[in-house]
């Protein structure tokens, strides 16, 4: 494995299998090819050759005939196949896990202790939660740390996770929060956009400069607060002119409810995430 004493790990020879390439494991995959690992050492195994055969050209990677094959000699195996799957996969991986090898689910609603359970007593199990936004290297990831993990290894997941835009350690209480903050959170941001983009239509503009305008105006308004590192209200506030259009539309937003549809919104898919996580 790489030495990860560095601030900025090299990952041309970290070893990784990935067990589904999904809907979130493709994306992951692709953030870590970005981060530094080669094509040769991210390994694909889907449901079937065919599947891994097409994942592996979609991302650039490698195909392997098996699970068996593509877990052989990793530093880490990431477990992207559905959350009603991962323990079955685990325990058909038991027993072929390398020694030293990382266990990493991708999966919402199976806990570490769940994992950690199916799997010999010091075997390293850790949890990662992205949302889809990591496949343009703007996304945010939470890590969670099983108790085996070591500095080295925590240290290596987050250099893998280190083109996804952010990633953060979290606990698996705070799991939830963190789906509601930002695993759906992209969901309900394109739901938002949608909306504006309609009304621009509506009040006249043609689709594609209303589509533009609106993303652009929202990637700005994001970008102004990271950088600057201004609190919301008082960007608001700045742009606010007494008796001005920004304040009468933003009146309108608070009669029509949409901080409360926005805070409802949040708050169910972090309480369906602890639903999930009881089983």
């Amino acid at each position: 494995m790489t030495d990860t004493s560095t601030d900025s790990l090299d990952l041309s020879a970290v070893r990784v299998a990935l067990i589904g390439a999904g809907n979130m494991g493709g994306p992951v995959g692709r953030t870590m090819l970005d981060a530094g690992v080669r094509p040769e050492n991210l390994r694909i195994a889907n449901s079937s050759p065919a599947s891994s055969e097409r994942a592996a050209e979609e991302l650039g990677a490698t195909a392997a005939a098996s699970r068996a094959e593509a877990i052989e000699g990793a530093d880490v195996v990431v477990l992207g196949v559905k959350p009603y799957q991962i323990l079955d996969l685990v325990a058909e991986l038991r027993d072929d896990l390398p020694e030293g090898a990382v266990v990493l689910s991708l999966a919402a609603g199976t806990t570490l202790a769940q994992i950690q359970e199916a799997l010999p007593s010091d075997a390293a199990v850790a949890r990662a939660m992205p949302n889809t936004p990591i496949s343009v290297g703007e996304g945010a990831v939470g890590l969670m740390r099983g108790d085996v993990v070591s500095d080295e290894q925590h240290a290596l997941l987050h250099a893998l996770f280190s083109s996804a835009g952010v990633a953060v350690d979290i606990t698996e209480e705070q799991v939830h929060a963190f789906i509601g903050t930002a695993g759906s959170m992209p969901a309900f941001v394109f739901t938002i956009i949608e909306a504006m983009t309609d009304e621009a239509v509506r009040l006249g503009l043609k689709r594609d400069l209303a589509a533009s305008l609106v993303q652009q105006t929202v990637r700005g308004a994001a970008t102004m607060l990271t950088e600057s590192g201004t609190h919301p209200a008082v960007a608001k506030n700045a742009v606010s002119s007494p008796g001005g259009t920004t304040v009468q539309g933003l009146a309108a937003l608070e009669r029509e409810g949409v901080r409360a549809g926005v805070a409802a919104a949040m708050a169910a898919a972090a309480d369906s995430s602890r639903a999930m996580s009881r089983g």
